[in-house]
């Protein structure tokens, strides 16, 4: 974690230490130009058809607000994905009261190879 910029950028998503789906809609101005903008900008550039745009947008959404949960249903993603390559909302949860590990939002292959990974008995990838 880069104390400053965690201070100025992602800090207003990390103002309650519980996950709730109304956190996915509290970011700074700085993350809501890079998140949204760029998928926005992906999506024009790319030339996608109103419906896919549609799907795609169905599909964040619901990634998002199933990340930001709280629960650990046996259907979600984590559950679902093999050889645990999805994050969710168990992991999320940790993140948010931490803040050490799983940075990342749905796949935590970025977070295994910087070594933010944590393993269920507790010790680091």
């Amino acid at each position: 974690k880069i104390p400053w910029l965690y201070r100025t950028v992602h800090s207003k998503h990390h103002i309650t230490k519980e996950v709730r789906a109304c956190e996915i809609v509290r970011l700074s101005i700085p993350e809501e130009v890079l998140e949204v903008g760029f998928s926005i900008v992906a999506l024009n550039v790319l030339g996608v058809h109103p419906i896919a745009r549609t799907i795609y947008n169905a599909i964040i959404t619901f990634l998002l607000t199933e990340l930001h949960c709280g629960f650990d249903f046996p259907w979600t993603p984590q559950n679902v994905i093999p050889f645990g390559l999805a994050t969710g909302s168990r992991r999320h949860h940790y993140h948010h009261r931490i803040g050490k590990h799983y940075y990342q939002k749905f796949f935590h292959h970025v977070d295994r190879l910087f070594g933010c990974f944590q393993k269920d008995d507790g010790s680091l990838d």
